[in-house]
């Protein structure tokens, strides 16, 4: 019998065992009819078997989706009549009631609840599964109406009033990111910041702001550096991270929440890495920020993904309970960050509330199972740090609802945003921009009518921008502009470096295209060149390169201004630390990381003088890639074996491109000291334990007298490095100077001084003891000082200590670049 080829198919083996092989046998004496027949009967069964694997294949599919369904996190389960029923009152709480007194009346007030209201304070609400549902925060904690306790209203914050819906764009400023403040080295800009901010989150019927983020960098790489407030260094951190609590709760009347607790320092697999440092390294090095935000009176803390030391860090009894709570004496409430829980367990940890509370480890059913101690313990912290929100005791006429029920009028239409929020983004944006290197005084670039310089705008990166509308559609898409991820507020008006350009009045002229021949026709028809390079940074996975994207496009254009002999600005636009292979060849160059809607403008005012830069670098630029300290990969544990050494002091026997603490200025300044010694303690004191609550007394003063003695107005930033004694094995540990403090000046005209005093504290001078398991400051020992304009430059140095010690100790400071001494040598007075 030949084969025969059917449509579709390529022989008689690929053939239907129905029908087609009926087709084959034409000779077996049957009637036509009767085959007919047959073949009506098999193609039948043929469609019931494909009908019932069909509805098979449908039951199974169904059965899988409602596993997942049963699996996933679940929505929001309200009380009876919560949208019905009456709003109630405020807080009947006095801003100016002590401690004593919030505890009291929290814990009189959860004597009064039942479990369901009690429940209520632990557990979020708002959220179904992964979606945020709509009119609801991205934090959210509903009223207790009967007894007249308002709902939380939460939402992210790194730059501003998070957009997580696309209404809400160009309703809400879209600041710097937190380096960019961090990079002026100013408390009062941090507190003006997070204070205008603030106002932002109360207009928008927000109360509580979930910042600030104040994690001390660790790896270069981190896609959320552009977050963190603290920059390379614990005490440039615990400054900063005070003032953000000022600025937010005092000032703005919204609670504010300290993060990622702690050791949260890589993206790379957040939810699994296991952080393992020593409780040395814990206090002396990540822990100073978080201590300032408590001792500032920060509402809530928010834990993180990682794990610390083997446990999960919502689940971690000896950071959130033993440290946190009990030695740094935090009162307020610790929040989970969202679906950072892994178990019920956190509860008994130390972790009083689960956001956004789908995942059921707080589910009703679960904190039935607490011992009621420790539930009424939970949510009386919530309530003593709904306490520290003034916007409950006072709030703002038509800035208040209640989530769940008539929010979304300011969620979606209400404008917070102003002419001066925007004119302090761009404050902010030139405050926070770092001159890095400005050869034969380039900058500030001279241009007027009379005399106009020609201005060659090189690079795409100068003018490139993000679309709001495209970028909301991904949550982790960034720019240069804005952080990608939770903490990401998306503008329409998003000024570029050259639009801000424009917007100056310089000449402006543009290659035709990036190819070197176009570029070198466009310089050598200018003055002067600007060329950008920028790098993007997102949540949930870190940068793959410390370089900026345009890099190599950056190194030909500034070599080919050298040889053409041009001066040449390069322009960085950078989500963190970055290597500047660059840097060499250029005149001029800038940094400013993420800086916002008024970006542009705020470095045009730098490149024109119209501000004199006075930033500082709060990260450290290393010279190569590979000297960073790169993310942890793999299952093994994340060891912090640099120790006491992280933060900018990986660098320290390597050289760097431009150091932590790096900055420049258009004019000079000089600097005459004072040494005034206060009569509060001695450096020979018998009782060597550190007291809490005066740990912030200064022991010893030290004055200096900055005067401007250039031709230029500025403001000069001054850092006091302190160095250990090394008289014994635990000392030794230490890294060679760690910053003690820093000042900044106000704006001074030329010729115009002011003082500045440096307070060392008994916390400055002291060290955590393993073997004591506490402060200790060594007694009758001698310390190095340094006074520098970086980590890497000094000023001036010298030592203080027992006249009887210090001839006997020798000089651990750098070379100082200025050829005299301080000379410190006694005790300070007896009272």
């Amino acid at each position: 019998m030949a084969a025969t080829t059917h449509y579709g198919r390529n022989s008689d083996t690929d053939s239907d065992p129905g029908l087609d092989q009926e087709s084959l046998s034409s000779d077996n004496g049957e009637a036509p009819q009767d085959r007919r027949s047959r073949r009506k009967g098999t193609a039948w069964r043929d469609c019931r078997r494909k009908c019932q694997c069909c509805l098979g294949s449908l039951l199974a599919l169904a059965l899988v989706v409602a596993l997942i369904l049963w699996l996933l996190p679940r929505g929001t389960a309200f009380p009876s009549m919560y949208r019905e029923a009456p709003s109630g009152k405020m807080l009947p709480l006095s801003q100016n009631a002590t401690p004593e007194e919030v505890a009291e009346w929290a814990r009189s007030l959860v004597s009064n609840m039942t479990l369901e209201e009690k429940h209520i304070l632990v557990n979020g609400a708002g959220w179904y599964a992964w979606s945020q549902q709509d009119g609801y925060y991205v934090g959210n904690i509903l009223a207790i109406t009967r007894l007249g306790i308002p709902s939380l209203r939460m939402q992210d914050a790194m730059q501003g009033f998070r957009t997580t819906d696309e209404r809400m764009i160009g309703q809400v400023t879209a600041w710097p990111c937190a380096l960019a403040v961090a990079s002026s080295w100013s408390p009062k800009a941090v507190e003006d910041w997070a204070a205008a901010l603030g106002n932002e989150f109360i207009t928008k019927g927000a109360n509580m702001v979930l910042g600030p983020s104040v994690n001390v960098h660790r790896v270069a790489l981190n896609g959320r550096n552009a977050e963190y407030l603290s920059g390379e260094d614990p005490t440039l951190g615990k400054h900063l991270a005070r003032s953000y609590v000022h600025g937010v709760q005092v000032r703005a009347g919204a609670g504010a929440v300290a993060k990622h607790f702690v050791l949260n320092q890589q993206e790379t697999h957040r939810t699994s890495v296991n952080s393992v440092a020593s409780q040395r390294v814990l206090w002396e090095l990540y822990y100073p920020p978080f201590e300032a935000a408590v001792k500032a009176g920060v509402a809530a803390f928010m834990c993180s993904y990682n794990y610390v030391n083997g446990k999960q860090a919502c689940d971690n009894e000896q950071t959130l309970t033993k440290d946190l709570k009990e030695t740094m004496g935090f009162r307020g409430f610790v929040m989970s960050d969202w679906w950072a829980l892994k178990d019920s367990s956190g509860a008994m940890a130390g972790t009083d509330q689960d956001q956004p509370g789908t995942d059921g480890y707080f589910s009703p059913e679960a904190v039935a199972e607490l011992p009621q101690s420790r539930l009424d313990d939970m949510a009386s912290r919530v309530l003593t740090g709904m306490a520290k929100i003034p916007a409950f005791a006072q709030p703002k006429a038509n800035t208040t609802c209640r989530v769940g029920s008539n929010c979304e009028e300011l969620l979606y239409t209400k404008n917070a945003t102003s002419d001066a929020h925007r004119a302090l983004a761009r404050k902010l944006a030139a405050e926070g921009t770092v001159l890095l290197k400005n050869e034969g005084g380039l900058l500030p670039l001279a241009s007027s009518e009379e005399a106009p310089l020609r201005v060659a705008v090189v690079g795409k990166a100068c003018g490139e921008k993000g679309d709001p509308w495209s970028m909301n559609r991904v949550w982790t898409r960034s720019d240069y502009y804005s952080v990608g991820g939770s903490g990401r507020v998306l503008s329409p008006f998003v000024v570029s470096v050259q639009q801000g350009l424009t917007d100056s009045g310089l000449h402006l002229i543009f290659p035709k295209s990036e190819e070197m021949k176009d570029v070198r026709s466009t310089m050598l028809e200018a003055d002067v060149a600007v060329v950008c390079g920028g790098a993007t940074t997102a949540e949930a996975s870190d940068r793959t390169s410390l370089s900026l994207e345009q890099e190599a496009f950056m190194v030909a254009v500034t070599a080919l201004a050298k040889t053409l002999e041009r001066p040449v600005i390069t322009i960085a636009l950078a989500p963190g630390a970055i290597v500047a292979p660059w840097r060499h060849n250029a005149t001029a160059a800038l940094v400013l990381f993420l800086g916002g809607q008024e970006a542009g403008h705020g470095v045009a005012d730098i490149v024109l003088g119209r501000v004199n830069p006075s930033a500082r670098l709060p990260v450290t630029f290393p010279a190569k890639a590979s000297d960073a300290i790169a993310p942890c990969e793999g299952s093994a544990p994340c060891e912090y074996r640099e120790g006491l050494k992280g933060g900018w002091h990986i660098y320290e026997d390597v050289p760097v491109a431009f150091p932590f603490g790096h900055g420049l200025s258009y004019t000079d300044f000089q600097y005459s000291v004072v040494l005034d010694w206060t009569p509060t303690g001695s450096l020979n004191e018998d009782n060597d334990s550190i007291n809490d609550d005066n740990d912030e007394d200064a022991i010893w003063n030290f004055s200096v007298l900055v005067r401007n003695s250039g031709t230029h107005a500025g403001a000069d930033i001054l850092q006091l490095y302190l160095g250990m004694p090394r008289s014994n094995k635990e000392l030794e540990e230490e890294p060679r100077l760690r910053l003690a403090a820093f000042a900044k000046t106000a704006i001074l005209e030329p010729g115009q001084g002011e003082t500045l005093t440096f307070g060392l504290t008994s916390r400055d001078m002291s060290y955590w003891s393993p073997s004591m398991g506490r402060w200790h400051r060594p007694r009758g020992r001698v310390f190095t000082v340094m006074l520098g304009a970086s980590s890497h430059k000094c000023l001036m140095a010298g030592r203080f200590g027992p006249a009887s010690a210090i001839g006997k100790v020798p000089m651990t400071a750098p070379t100082c670049s200025e050829p005299w001494m301080l000379n410190l040598y006694a005790d300070p007075p007896a009272a």
